[in-house]
């Protein structure tokens, strides 16, 4: 069984806040305007929290690629150059 990264953690962290915040919030004695007033607030301020995780996600991976490209770029000038220099020691044979 494999473990949970950082990333994953953090993100499981705050879901269980979110939550327990949620639910502190329903059983809190206040009336019930000043609640939903209060569940909108933190809702708002969730969706923000998982728009930024979101956008942080996207950009991680987008760097991902980039540097997974940049890796096959070069393998890909290795290969071509280690094919140059065959053809060339094959020529001179």
């Amino acid at each position: 069984m494999r473990g949970f990264s950082k990333k994953e953690a953090v993100g499981f962290f705050f879901t269980g806040a979110a939550v327990g915040a949620a639910v502190a919030l329903l059983f809190a004695p206040k009336a019930g305007a000043q609640t939903r007033k209060d569940i909108r607030r933190f809702s708002k301020k969730a969706v923000n929290q998982l728009d930024d995780l979101q956008n942080d996600i996207r950009e991680q991976i987008g760097e991902g690629y980039e540097q997974v490209m940049d890796m096959f770029d070069d393998v890909k000038e290795y290969v071509e150059d280690g094919r140059n220099k065959l053809q060339k020691m094959i020529r001179t044979a």
